[in-house]
């Protein structure tokens, strides 16, 4: 069996813009240019370094920034959509449909403590989810 090497962050996000942004027919221009109207100071130049991989980080307020003009959720750039294996941190690996459920707060990653992770979820939110719960159980 092959080894699969894990993709980074910033790997991944270089390649899920390039794939979004040729799905929605964008140039580098024009993605450069939707990001400067969005506050991101960006020409074509830095979208191509990114989509080449000569470009070593993104920042949040980029990572959103590129999520908001390519409208798609930010964990869909940041997370890779197949099963392989993602890396979280330099010396952690995870598989990428584990890190998408950890990005949208759903699960812990291995090891990671359940009561604690989910002490910081905001009240209103685990009502939501109490009640589509209860809504699924009534219609099922």
């Amino acid at each position: 069996m092959e080894h699969e090497e894990a993709a980074g962050p910033v790997e991944v996000i270089a390649r899920r813009v390039k794939e979004v942004r040729g799905r929605k027919g964008l140039t580098a221009q024009q993605l450069a240019d939707r990001l400067r109207k969005a506050g991101v100071p960006w020409d074509r130049a830095t979208v191509t370094k990114l989509e080449t991989n000569r470009r070593q980080n993104v920042s949040v307020v980029e990572l959103l920034a590129l999520a908001r003009v390519l409208d798609v959720a930010p964990v869909h750039l940041l997370v890779p959509l197949g099963e392989g294996p993602y890396q979280v941190t330099p010396n952690e690996t995870a598989l990428a449909s584990r890190a998408r459920r950890w990005v949208r707060g759903d699960t812990t990653l291995r090891g990671g403590d359940a009561q604690i992770y989910y002490s910081e979820v905001p009240l209103d939110e685990i009502r939501q989810v109490q009640q589509l719960g209860t809504a699924h159980e009534e219609q099922g």
